[in-house]
C-alpha cells in the first residue's frame, strides 16, 4: 500500500488509515459475479449488484443471481444502475438503454416504446417531489407513472445527454447533463445552470454535511456546492484533489473519502492526517484488491465499505482493535508492565521497554521504537535471567537467594516503588521488599501461575492444580475444586472492588458472596478459556484476553449472570476486528492492561494490540430476519402467511436469515414453532430450522436474530401456515372413532348385562328349586310328623283315663303345637312362593309379642316409627324381622322385663331397628347351645349392616340393627360417597 503526502487543505473530520480497515474480497472463480456496474442495498439488509452478467444478491454468505418473479428473463444481462425505493420497489437500467421495475406485483420492462431511446443509463434518483428521473447519454427522462417523458421547455433544460444525478439534503437535485452542472430545488420547477463544465461521464458524492463534491475524469476530485448554491471557484480550487482522477467517489461516516480511479488503478482512500493535512493512500490489487479495475462505492448501514470491481466485490470494514506496528527486523513485544502510577509498557527478550501512550498510536512505524523509559515509577520486568527492576534508567537485576537457577519467573505482581511478589518455578512464592527477599511460611513451596492484588492489600495467588490462596501476612485461605472452583490450571486472576475472578485453561470462575465459585457460561463455546488477562475499564465493562480473541461484556450483567448460573453473550474480538493473535498463555503479567489515558493494551502471540475504551462504539444496528422457504418432501416453496401444505406432510425445513454483511458467522439465531414449541429454541449460526413428525393442525413459525454486538432484533418474523390432515386425522374420522367405540362399549354392556341376567336368573331358579326341595322335605317330614303327635294327642286328651286336669293341659300343648304346625305351614309356603308379609315390620313384631305374651305378667310393649315406612326388599325384610323376632322373644322369655320398647326409623340412607328392655340383662358368660345371638350377627353380615348390642347385668339389653338404603330398600337412588360397612360391635 502507497501513501502520498498532499498538501492541501484538510478534510474537515479527522479518519483513520487504511491500515484501521480490514479487507476481504470475493473474487470471480469463488462465486462472485464479475462486471460490477453499480450496488444497492434492500431494506432488508442484502445486497444488489448490477453486472454485465445480470442481477446478484448477496446476504454476506453467498452470491445468488436473481430472476424476474414471473419466470421470464429480464431485457439484457448488461446492467449498469439500480434504484430502490423505500418499499422495496427495485429499478433497473441497462447498458444499451431500458429500464426494469420490480415490485410486490411482478415486474415490467420500459423500452422505446415507453419513451427511452437505446443509450447508457448510469444513475437514477429521484427528486423532492418523489419524481423519478433517469440520467441517459441518449436523453435526460423523467417517469410520470406510466411512460418516460423528455424535460420540456418549461423545465429550463432540453433532450441533452445526462451522465449522473444526486439529491441532497436540502432536496435539491444536482444533475450533469450537456457537459454542465444543473440543479433542480426542492418543489422547483425549473432547472437552474449552474455554469461550471464538467467532463462527461463525472460523477458526484455527498458530504456528511450536506456538500456535494464532483468526480472529474480530467480535474480531480473538488467541492461544488451546498445547501446555499455553488460554492466560490476559490474554495474549489483551494480544496481541489487534481491527482485523483475517479470514476466513482463516496463519502463515509467516519467522514473520509475513497473513490476508484478511472480505468486502472484500484482504489484510493483520503483522511486528515496528524499534521493537519490529507493523507492519501492507494490500495490496488497488490494489495489484495479483487482487480485493479474498480468501478462503484457503497456503504451499508453497518458501516462496511463495499468496492465493485470487475473481477469481484471488496469490502473493508474499520478494525476496532489495532495492532502496533514496529520498523523493520524490530524484537516484537509480548510482554506488558505498568508502573504504580498506571503507565503501560511493552517490552520484548531483550528487554527494552517502550512506552504505549495515546500520542504515539497514531505515530507512522518507522518512528515507533523502543528506547530508554520516561517514567514516573519504576518498572518492573522479567526476562530468562530473571526479574529487572529499572528506575530512573538504572536496571538493577534482581536474584533471588536460595533458589536455584533459572531465576525466570512464572508470575510477578508489582505492588509500589520497592516491592513486589514473584512466583519462581523452582522457589514457590517470593516477596521482594526494600532490597530483601521475603518467604511466607504460610504459603507451600509450589509454584504458581497468576499473582493479583486487591485494594485491602490481600493477595490472590493461582495455582496450575487449580486451586487459589486469598489472604495476607500469614493467613491464606485455599479455595479448591470443593468450593466450585473448577477452572483448570489457573491463568489468570483479578480483583476488581469486591469481587475476585479466577481464569483458566478451561473456564472463568467468580467468587460469590457466599464464599463459593461460580463458573461463567457463555452462549458461544470457548471464549472463556485460556484468559491471561482481566481488565476493568471506567464505562463499566470488562474485558477478557483469551484463547479465543479480546471479550468485552458489561461488567454488571457479567457479574449478575454468573452469580445467578446464567449464560451470557459477550461480544468477541477476533483477527478479523484487527486483534494481531491470541491471547500470550505463558505470561507472568496480565495480557490486558489498562492505560491511564483509557487505552487497553493487550498482549497476543503476535505481538501487541491496543483499543480505545474512551472512544464511542455503538452497537451495531439490529438485523431484520426474514423468513424465505419451506421445504416438505422434494418440493420447495417460499413460506407466505397462510400456506396450506398438503396432507400426509411430517417433515419440514424451514429457512430464514438475518443479513449481517460485517460478520455474518457471528449471527445467533433463535426460533419457535408456536403450536409445539412453549419456549425460544438456540439455533446458534444456523439458518434452518427442522421438524418432524409434525400432527396436522395451523402453526406459527418465528425467528429472531442477533447481532456480533448481541442485539436482538426488535421485530419477530413470523409466517403461519396449517399441515391438511390425511383422512384418518379428520375430526370426522375421530368422532366416528369415538361414536364406534361407544357403540362397541354398549353392545359389550348389553351382552355382559344379558350375561349376568341368565346367570342370576339361573341361581335364582336353583334357589327356588333348593327352597322347593326343603320346602317338600320339612312337609313329608316334620310337619307330617307333628301333624300325627297332635292327633296323638288329642286322642290321649279324649281317652276315659285322662284326668280334667291332664286333660287340660293336653288342650294347651295342642293349641300350641297347632300353632308351631301352623308357622311351619307358613314358612314352608314362603319357601315355596315367596311372601310379602314382613313390609310392615312394626305390626309383625307385635303380631309376635301378641303370640308369645301369655298373661298379663309378660312385660308392656311400645312401638315408635319414624319416617315414612318404605318398600323393602323381600329377602332383607325377611332376615330383618327374624333379627328382630330373636331379639323380641329374648327380652320375653329370659329378660323377666316390665316393657320392650321398638324403634324403627326408616332414614334417607337407611333403616334402623332399635329394641330394649329393661331386664336382668345378659349373663357375663352365656350357656352353651344359645345360638340366638350368633344366627342375628350372621344375618346382620350377610345383609352389610352393622348390629350393636349393650348389656348391663340388672339394668336391661339393647341392640340396635343399622342398614344401609340400598340393600334393605327395593327403590333406591345410590349417592357416590365413600361407604364403610361393618359388622356388629359389642
Amino acid at each position: 500500500m502507497s501513501l502520498v503526502l498532499a498538501l492541501l487543505a484538510p478534510l474537515p473530520v479527522a479518519a483513520a488509515g487504511l491500515d484501521a480497515y480490514g479487507h476481504s474480497a470475493w473474487v470471480v472463480g469463488e462465486g462472485a459475479p464479475g462486471d460490477i456496474w453499480d450496488i444497492a442495498q434492500l431494506p432488508d439488509g442484502r445486497l444488489l449488484l448490477a453486472t454485465g452478467a445480470g442481477l446478484y444478491r448477496f446476504d454476506g454468505r453467498q452470491f445468488e443471481r436473481v430472476a424476474p418473479p414471473n419466470g421470464g428473463s429480464f431485457p439484457s444481462a448488461n446492467m449498469t444502475s439500480l434504484s430502490v425505493d423505500p418499499d422495496g420497489t427495485l429499478w433497473i437500467a441497462y447498458f444499451n438503454g431500458g429500464i426494469t421495475r420490480l415490485d410486490a406485483h411482478g415486474s415490467r420492462d420500459f423500452g422505446s416504446r415507453d419513451g427511452l431511446r437505446p443509450g447508457l443509463i448510469p444513475r437514477m434518483e429521484r427528486d423532492a417531489s418523489g419524481r423519478l428521473w433517469a440520467a441517459s447519454d441518449a436523453g435526460l427522462r423523467w417517469f410520470d407513472g406510466e411512460r418516460w417523458q423528455a424535460p420540456t421547455e418549461a423545465m429550463g433544460i432540453g433532450d441533452i445527454p445526462a451522465h449522473w444525478a444526486l439529491r441532497d439534503r436540502a432536496g435539491t437535485l444536482w444533475l450533469l447533463a450537456g457537459d454542465e452542472l444543473w440543479r433542480l430545488r426542492a418543489h422547483a420547477r425549473r432547472f437552474e445552470r449552474m455554469h461550471l463544465a464538467v467532463s462527461r461521464f463525472s460523477s458526484l458524492a455527498l458530504r456528511g454535511d450536506g456538500q456535494v463534491w464532483l468526480a472529474d475524469r480530467q480535474q480531480g476530485v473538488m467541492p461544488i456546492g451546498d445547501a446555499r448554491g455553488l460554492v466560490t471557484a476559490a474554495h474549489r480550487h483551494a480544496h481541489r484533489l487534481p491527482g485523483l482522477l475517479a470514476g466513482r467517489i463516496r463519502f463515509t461516516s467516519d467522514g473520509s473519502l475513497w473513490g476508484s480511479f478511472v480505468a486502472n488503478g484500484g482504489i484510493f482512500h483520503v483522511a486528515a492526517d496528524d499534521s493537519g493535512g490529507n493523507r492519501v493512500e492507494h490500495f490496488d490489487a497488490a494489495q489484495g484488491l479483487a482487480s485493479t479495475t474498480a468501478g462503484p462505492l457503497l456503504q451499508d448501514r453497518e458501516g462496511n465499505l463495499w468496492v465493485g470491481s470487475n473481477l469481484g466485490l471488496n469490502r473493508f470494514r474499520q478494525r476496532l482493535v489495532h495492532a502496533l506496528a514496529l520498523p523493520g527486523p524490530a524484537d516484537p513485544l509480548r510482554t506488558l508492565s505498568r508502573t504504580p502510577e498506571g503507565e503501560v509498557f511493552g517490552y520484548g527478550k531483550d528487554l527494552r521497554p517502550m512506552a504505549l501512550r495515546r500520542e504515539g498510536v497514531d505515530a507512522a512505524p518507522a518512528r515507533r521504537s523502543p528506547g530508554p523509559p520516561v517514567a514516573s515509577g519504576p518498572l518492573w520486568l522479567t526476562g530468562q535471567e530473571g526479574p529487572l527492576r529499572i528506575d530512573r534508567s538504572q536496571r538493577t537485576p534482581l536474584v533471588p537467594q536460595g533458589i536455584p537457577a533459572p531465576h525466570e519467573p512464572r508470575a510477578m505482581l508489582a505492588l509500589g516503588h520497592d516491592q513486589a511478589w514473584f512466583c519462581f518455578r523452582n522457589g514457590g512464592v517470593l516477596r521482594y521488599r526494600a532490597g530483601r527477599w521475603i518467604q511466607d511460611p504460610a504459603l507451600p513451596p509450589q509454584a504458581c501461575t497468576a499473582l493479583a492484588s486487591g485494594s485491602d492489600g490481600q493477595v490472590a495467588i493461582g495455582y496450575p492444580d487449580g486451586t487459589l490462596r486469598v489472604g495476607g501476612s500469614g493467613t491464606y485461605r485455599h479455595y479448591t475444586r470443593a468450593d466450585g472452583l473448577d477452572v483448570g490450571p489457573v491463568t489468570s486472576t483479578a480483583m476488581i472492588g469486591a469481587r475476585i475472578w479466577v481464569a483458566g485453561e478451561n473456564g472463568l470462575a467468580l467468587l460469590g458472596r457466599d464464599g463459593r465459585f461460580r463458573t461463567a457460561l457463555a452462549a458461544t463455546a470457548g471464549v472463556f478459556e485460556g484468559i491471561t488477562g482481566i481488565a476493568r475499564d471506567t464505562r463499566g465493562y470488562y474485558w477478557l484476553n483469551g484463547s479465543r480473541g479480546l471479550v468485552r461484556a458489561s461488567a454488571d450483567a457479567l457479574e449478575q449472570a454468573v452469580d445467578a448460573g446464567r449464560e451470557t453473550a459477550p461480544r468477541l474480538y477476533d483477527t478479523a476486528d484487527g486483534m494481531p493473535g491470541i491471547a500470550t498463555q505463558a505470561t507472568p503479567v496480565s495480557s490486558a492492561l489498562l492505560a491511564t489515558d483509557g487505552l487497553l493494551w493487550v498482549a497476543t502471540n503476535q505481538g501487541l494490540g491496543w483499543l480505545d475504551t474512551l472512544q464511542d462504539r455503538p452497537n451495531a444496528p439490529a438485523l431484520l430476519p426474514h423468513i424465505d422457504t419451506v421445504t416438505s418432501g422434494n418440493r420447495q416453496q417460499p413460506l407466505r402467511d397462510g400456506l396450506q401444505l398438503p396432507a400426509g406432510t411430517a417433515q419440514l425445513q424451514i429457512d430464514y436469515l438475518a443479513v449481517s454483511l460485517a460478520r455474518p458467522e457471528r449471527t445467533r439465531y433463535q426460533h419457535r414453532l408456536m403450536g409445539l414449541d412453549a419456549e425460544w429454541q438456540e439455533a446458534g449460526s444456523l439458518t434452518r430450522a427442522f421438524y418432524t413428525n409434525l400432527p396436522p393442525g395451523p402453526y406459527r413459525f418465528e425467528v429472531r436474530a442477533a447481532n456480533e454486538d448481541q442485539v436482538w432484533s426488535t421485530a419477530v418474523a413470523q409466517r403461519s401456515f396449517t399441515i391438511a390432515p390425511m383422512w384418518y386425522q379428520t375430526l370426522w374420522f375421530s368422532a366416528a372413532c369415538v361414536l364406534a367405540m361407544l357403540a362397541l362399549l354398549a353392545l359389550a354392556m348389553r351382552l355382559r348385562s344379558r350375561s349376568l341376567t341368565r346367570l342370576v336368573r339361573a341361581r335364582l331358579q336353583e334357589r327356588h328349586a333348593e327352597r322347593e326341595r326343603i320346602a317338600r322335605e320339612l312337609h313329608d317330614t316334620l310337619l307330617q310328623g307333628t301333624q300325627g303327635l297332635i292327633l296323638r294327642l288329642h286322642a290321649v286328651s279324649r281317652s276315659a283315663h285322662a284326668s280334667p286336669e291332664v286333660r287340660e293341659a293336653l288342650e294347651a300343648a295342642m293349641q300350641q303345637a297347632e300353632s308351631a304346625l301352623a308357622e311351619g305351614r307358613e314358612r314352608v309356603n314362603r319357601l315355596r312362593e315367596g311372601s310379602d308379609d314382613y313390609q310392615d315390620l312394626g305390626a309383625s313384631l307385635v303380631q309376635v309379642y301378641g303370640e308369645r305374651a301369655a298373661d298379663s305378667s309378660s312385660p308392656c310393649l311400645r312401638l315408635n316409627v319414624e319416617g315414612t315406612p318404605k318398600p323393602l326388599r323381600h329377602d332383607a325384610a325377611e332376615e330383618v324381622f327374624l333379627i328382630g323376632r330373636e331379639a323380641l322373644l329374648n327380652a320375653l322369655q329370659h329378660a323377666a322385663a316390665e316393657a320392650v320398647d321398638i324403634e324403627l326409623i326408616y332414614a334417607r340412607r337407611g333403616l334402623r331397628l332399635h329394641i330394649r328392655d329393661d331386664g336382668s340383662g345378659l349373663p357375663a358368660t352365656l350357656p352353651d347351645g344359645r345360638w340366638g345371638l350368633v344366627g342375628m350377627r350372621e344375618r346382620a353380615e350377610r345383609l352389610g349392616g352393622r348390629l350393636r348390642l349393650w348389656s348391663r347385668p340388672g339394668v336391661g339389653t339393647e341392640i340396635e340393627l343399622s342398614l344401609p338404603g340400598e340393600r334393605i330398600y327395593r327403590h333406591h337412588r345410590r349417592r357416590w360417597r365413600w361407604r364403610r360397612t361393618s359388622g356388629e360391635t359389642a
